[in-house]
């Protein structure tokens, strides 16, 4: 089947590195914990995604700690679009991917359905559209984000549909004259704005500056509490009565989390639309924010828990691992060392039969050594008053 896998993927325009049979074959082996594995699978999800409209998508892995997560994704897309394998629908999610046959059975199960809705997109493409949507001979056009928020502006006007030769200038002047006719009707329901200013060209390219940047900001706040919802879903999987469940777990939190956008709503439109009620800020606790705000868990009274501590300014110091440095005292050299001159101090032992160290005349050594004596303070060659020292006749 691998070979198999491997014809498919090229022939579907597959570029990336399973192309290869040993890479493939350890993708296949590590499963849903292969980020390889898993972007292939992803790929293949986005490709059939944009021929069939559904609304399930599967994200890669970034580690093997998101195999979990990546695999109730596949559990929703493969849910919604219908398939018929058991292998890969039925059972706990977490041992659906766990044998070699099942890893390629989806490979392969993916890879045959992209390659026949492409052969049906070019053959029958009035077949691929959405149920809900009415058959209709005319290629469906994709609407933009601006012509969206219009349409939805003139339905709740209650505008007919304007003809094709109307331009913006007219449209525009009939929408602010229906709006004034219905603010004149109901004072008191919209309120006044709280923009009433009107801004020039360059304070509103400022606005969209700083727009942006703060939807940039809680785009990164959203996705960090997303990514949080995630991980605390998948620690409550983690026990045998959760492993039973993982189906209906999955039934019921994927449906809400596809629901939660990373990308913040707020832009410019809601500036502009903003009423001058939003000064008035009520506090959380009054009855009528209370109403919206209130659930089943705010009866729960949590009891007096443990102090764990923890707190920075409430703890100890180490140990220090050293003593700290010292200053070295500064005394005298003959005072620690009273006798490190080499002098008469050591030349008492030269006693053994006229030897000793003595015997050195005039700082060299000379033959009559035994004849001389051993004394150092009598010899010559120590460090005494007859001996002429190492300094002056350099007597080593």
């Amino acid at each position: 089947m691998e070979n198999d896998i491997l014809d498919s993927l090229d022939d579907i325009g597959y570029t990336g590195p399973l192309l290869e049979s040993e890479v493939l074959k350890k993708a296949v082996e590590e499963g849903p914990r292969s980020v390889e594995y898993t972007s292939l699978v992803s790929w293949l999800v986005k490709e059939i995604q944009g021929l069939t409209f559904t609304d399930e998508s599967v994200n890669p892995i970034t580690g093997p700690d998101d195999a979990t997560h990546f695999l109730m994704e596949l559990s929703g897309f493969l849910r919604e679009y219908g398939c018929p394998y058991q292998i890969l629908t039925d059972g706990p999610i977490s041992q659906r991917l766990n044998t070699q046959q099942s890893k390629l059975q989806l490979l392969d199960y993916l890879t045959t359905e992209l390659s026949a809705l492409r052969i049906i997109a070019v053959e029958k493409p009035s077949s691929l559209k959405p149920a809900s949507s009415e058959t209709t001979d005319v290629p469906q056009q994709l609407e933009s984000d601006t012509a969206k928020h219009l349409k939805m502006m003139l339905i709740a006007l209650g505008f007919p549909k304007p003809p094709a030769t109307i331009t913006p200038f007219q449209l525009c002047s009939k929408v602010e004259a229906k709006v004034k006719e219905l603010m004149g009707q109901h004072p008191n329901q919209i309120g006044k704005p709280l923009l009433k200013a009107r801004l020039s060209e360059k304070q509103w390219e400022q606005i969209m500056k700083i727009n942006q940047a703060l939807v940039d900001e809680y785009r990164t706040r959203r996705d960090l509490l997303l990514k949080r919802l995630d991980v605390t879903v998948q620690s409550f999987m983690w026990s045998d009565k959760a492993k039973e469940k993982e189906n209906k777990i999955a039934e019921v939190y994927q449906p809400i989390r596809r629901a939660l956008s990373q990308v913040p709503e707020v832009g410019i439109p809601q500036i502009l639309s903003a009423r001058d009620d939003l000064t008035r800020i009520l506090k959380t606790s009054s009855g009528k924010e209370r109403e919206v705000t209130k659930c089943a868990i705010n009866r729960v009274i949590i009891p007096k828990v443990p102090d764990r501590g923890g707190r920075a300014w409430e703890l100890e110091p180490p140990p220090p691992e050293m003593p700290s440095f010292q200053k070295r005292q500064d005394s005298g050299f003959q005072q620690q060392r009273p006798q490190s001159a080499r002098g008469g101090g050591r030349g008492g032992g030269g006693d053994r039969d006229g030897g000793g160290r003595g015997g050195k005349v005039q700082g060299s050594w000379s033959d009559m050594a035994p004849n001389t004596g051993g004394h150092w303070a009598q010899g010559g060659g120590g460090y005494g008053r007859r001996g002429g020292s190492a300094g002056r006749r350099g007597g080593y």
